[in-house]
Order: structure tokens, then C-alpha cells, then sequence
């Protein structure tokens, strides 16, 4: 796993952009109405995702996304 404090904050930027986007194409296609709790939940979990893509050396950003939105 990626460690917040010895990674560089660009790739920490990098991470929250992906999640981020992963996220618009999660919310684009769920349903209305989630709750902040489930929310903050699966952002959590999208997060995580890409990380550990990440920390096991994956580099595109199309299959990061992916594992991040993996069963959604």
C-alpha cells in the first residue's frame, strides 16, 4: 500500500484525481439519492483501489480507473 507520507503529493494528486473521476462515472449511473455515509464509503473504497493498482506498479489511468469502479 501507499504510504501518504513518503509519497510524493504529486502522485498523492494524481490518486484524488482518478478517485475523483472514478467517482463522476459511479455517480453518473447510480441511483438518486445516496447518502453521505454510503458515499463517503465508496469513495473510500475507490480510493483504496487505486493505491494498491498503484502500489503494484499500474500506470494507466484507463485501467486504474477501472479496478476502481471493479463490481460497482
Amino acid at each position: 500500500m501507499i504510504n501518504r507520507m513518503t509519497t510524493p503529493p504529486r502522485i498523492m494528486s494524481e490518486i484524488r484525481a482518478l478517485s475523483d473521476e472514478a467517482w463522476a462515472e459511479f455517480a453518473a449511473s447510480a441511483p438518486e439519492g445516496i447518502d453521505y455515509v454510503a458515499e463517503a464509503s465508496l469513495r473510500g473504497l475507490m480510493v483504496a483501489r487505486i493505491r494498491r493498482a498503484v502500489a503494484r506498479g499500474e500506470a494507466d489511468r484507463g485501467a486504474l480507473r477501472e479496478s476502481a469502479l471493479n463490481g460497482l
